[in-house]
């Protein structure tokens, strides 16, 4: 869950931690991402990407999930292009790029319609449980922009990969990787992708695709993205000591009514008295249940209102890491936290002393980061050059070069 922040983050899980930092979004720069559904493991915890912050938009309603739990949403929208092939129907009205005015972009003549762009963005949002209009007006031009940056690369890869044969067992294999990670019998399988609007057929087509472009890239960088080795790794470990230094962290648990800042005085008194009666039970229940009973942070029910690990400064909003920092262990919050969200009644779980990660440790992470970096500019370079050999023509406005956006507490995956 990595995006632009204004600070570098510490620890090792940066990118699956809890944000609450106020972003500055840059323009969205083309790149197409072709990685193994399994590859982010490990190596992801110093990644900072934009494509799946959408400008500090993504986890608007405490929604991000773990890595564990993206693994679905990551095979159905690795380059976070799925979309349905449809054909356009050209009118007289012409967009900024001079093409008909229902064409969001043409690569090489085949076009991009905005009907597939849309439907590309909704599954988008699906895949992170986000309803398609809580994206603000003025920020989903950004992320309009670089889904359709993605299905461009994506039309050249595609179309480079379509030699490529993947067999109809490797396809399965990768289905049960992902359902397995998920956890996840085949009828939870088909009732989280129908809220995509797939299916398991659709998947499965969609995960062969990816498996071509992914063995046809890795086939074009061959030999140039070499294995780091261990001094590398000792050396990014020496000069990057703030990655390995982990503050002190707690642990603790959420139960959310949400409420809007504007929200009028009847609202907030009335969602108060929610929040109180729930603290009383809180102090009496199981607290992972009640979260799932009264909560209203999407992913409350299957995560017992669970926040995992955060530090005290950087990742949660002020009011509530404040109130959470003060509790004990196994204490709930004597009364509801207001935040700009709505009220939470907390409870901590847990709590670790700061502490330094050492070498050993780290080195598999390292290592993987460091490959995964020499990967991103082998696959970068061989995507600029497909992009400069390409007549790609775009239909639709730049967004503005900068957004300001506020990224709510984010929902963090358990601790391994």
């Amino acid at each position: 869950m990595p995006a632009w922040r204004n600070g570098r983050r510490k620890g090792l899980k940066i990118p699956w931690e809890a944000t609450l930092v106020r972003v500055r979004v840059p323009p969205p720069v083309p790149i197409f991402r072709v990685v193994s559904l399994e590859e982010n493991e490990g190596a992801d915890f110093l990644r900072k990407s934009p494509r799946h912050d959408w400008g500090g938009v993504q986890a608007s309603a405490l929604l991000m999930k773990n890595h564990r739990s993206q693994c679905l949403a990551i095979a159905v929208s690795i380059a976070t292009a799925t979309f349905a092939m449809a054909e356009s129907k050209p009118v007289a009205a012409k967009g900024p790029g001079g093409l008909a005015a229902d064409i969001a972009a043409t690569v090489n003549g085949e076009a991009i319609t905005n009907a597939e762009l849309d439907q590309a963005f909704a599954r988008a949002a699906a895949s992170r449980q986000m309803p398609v209009d809580s994206v603000p007006a003025d920020q989903k031009a950004g992320v309009l922009r670089m889904i359709l940056e993605d299905m461009i690369n994506e039309r050249l890869v595609t179309k480079a990969a379509s030699a490529v044969k993947v067999e109809p067992k490797e396809v399965d294999a990768e289905f049960e990787k992902i359902r397995e990670a998920r956890k996840a019998s085949v009828d939870e399988v088909k009732a989280e992708l129908a809220k995509m609007g797939m299916t398991i057929e659709s998947l499965k087509a969609d995960i062969a695709k990816r498996m071509q472009q992914r063995q046809w890239v890795n086939d074009q960088i061959k030999g140039k993205a070499a294995e780091p080795s261990e001094d590398a790794a000792k050396e990014f470990y020496q000069k990057n000591p703030q990655f390995f230094e982990q503050p002190e962290q707690v642990r603790a648990s959420h139960i959310l009514f949400m409420l809007k800042p504007e929200a009028a005085p009847e609202v907030v008194t009335a969602t108060l008295k929610k929040a109180e009666a729930a603290t009383v039970r809180a102090k009496k229940e199981d607290f992972a249940k009640l979260a799932g009973e009264l909560s209203e942070e999407p992913g409350a029910k299957e995560r017992g209102g669970d926040l995992n690990f955060f530090p005290r400064k950087g990742a949660m909003v002020e009011p509530f890491a404040e109130a959470a920092f003060k509790l004990k262990k196994d204490e709930v919050s004597p009364e509801p936290v207001r935040s700009q969200f709505g009220y939470h009644v907390i409870k901590l779980t847990d709590r670790k002393a700061a502490a330094k990660q050492a070498f050993e440790v780290a080195k598999p992470q390292i290592v993987a980061h460091l490959s995964q970096e020499t990967k991103k500019k082998a696959i970068d370079g061989l995507i600029a050059e497909m992009r400069q050999k390409a007549e790609v023509k775009v239909n639709i406005a730049e967004p503005a070069p900068k957004i300001e956006a506020v990224t709510p507490p984010v929902s963090v995956p358990p601790s391994k």
